[in-house]
């Protein structure tokens, strides 16, 4: 299952398109503007209510430092310690509330958003990349690199070994690409779409008035709140403060239910908040579960896609 897989089955209410699935299409309008000679191109949106994605191969033989954590484990930058998930789970599973039979979506996000608050890691370096590794069912994993600051440029590597140019955005223009090539001389307006997201608040309160500000779907809709969270924690980094903020207004949202016996796309199992698939998807729609470990409280993934991954890299194309 594909991300566009993914949208279809959060239903119908607001497409929640990614550089990828954005990539054919933007493609072929260059490739007529380019026929067609100079064109104004329009601005932009920012894609912070949008699930993330991105990033570029990599060469430079420079010293790396790199921080691997589990998935949607709190991801901290700059200092070289490399950890396995297994480890770094373990650690955080000292400190992390037992989860008992939580059947209470406000007591599981208090969990989760508690364990975010108590992550101590140091923020990372603007010149600095999130990677994410990914995957869906047992099937071949995804990786990304996302600039921290979103200026530089960033690669998906595809299942499939397609690599995708992820372009930054420097003093206002991005490079256009064209599948997976980037088309000489064309550029495009652009604002810098940082994979750390440091301009986010950091307690409840703020955090629900940013999420009615960008809110995607209709008003009053569980199933596009949803999708906000998503995109806010889907292979990006949020400091813990604001993790934690979000857990929080998450926990206000009604309609939410936890799933005891859940596990993400790669099976790895947990426990899950739920909400009701909205009227008018199609008979094939499936419930989204975003998944947390049972015993740290850390972000998984969904039941639709794992987060094997999260780490703080040096250059493009660096692994942990």
């Amino acid at each position: 299952m594909d991300e566009l897989q993914l949208v279809r089955e959060l239903g119908d209410e607001t497409p929640l398109p990614d550089q990828e699935s954005l990539a054919p299409a933007r493609a072929a309008f260059m490739a007529g503007i380019a026929e067609r000679g100079s064109v104004r191109l329009r601005k932009r949106r920012s894609r912070y209510a949008l699930v993330g994605t991105s990033a570029i191969g990599l060469a430079a033989a420079v010293a790396a430092t790199i921080v691997l954590m589990p998935a949607g484990q709190p991801v901290t930058g700059g200092n070289a310690v490399a950890t396995s998930p297994s480890s770094a789970q373990s650690s955080a599973t000292s400190s992390a509330p037992s989860s008992g039979e939580v059947t209470d979506p406000v007591r599981l996000l208090g969990h989760a958003a508690r364990a975010a608050r108590d992550d101590t890691s140091t923020p990372p370096r603007p010149d600095q990349f999130v990677y994410a590794r990914s995957a869906v069912d047992d099937g071949p994993e995804r990786e990304i690199w996302q600039s921290v600051d979103g200026t530089r440029d960033g690669l998906i590597h595809q299942p499939d070994g397609t690599k995708i140019p992820l372009p930054g955005c420097r003093d206002g223009q991005m490079a256009v690409d064209k599948g997976p090539e980037l088309v000489p001389g064309i550029t495009q307006p652009c604002e810098p779409r940082p994979a750390y997201r440091s301009d986010l608040p950091t307690d409840a309160d703020g955090m629900l008035a940013y999420l009615d500000a960008n809110a995607s779907g209709k008003p009053g809709s569980v199933n596009a709140r949803g999708k906000d969270v998503l995109g806010l924690i889907n292979e990006s980094l949020l400091p813990p403060l604001s993790r934690a903020a979000l857990y929080e207004a998450a926990a206000r949202v009604p309609g939410l239910s936890v799933v005891p016996d859940a596990r993400d796309a790669a099976g790895r199992p947990g426990v899950g908040i739920t909400w009701p698939v909205p009227p008018g998807s199609s008979a094939e729609a499936q419930a989204v579960v975003i998944v947390f470990d049972k015993d740290t409280y850390e972000l998984l993934g969904t039941n639709f896609h794992a987060i094997k991954a999260l780490a703080v890299v040096d250059q493009v194309g660096q692994r942990p």
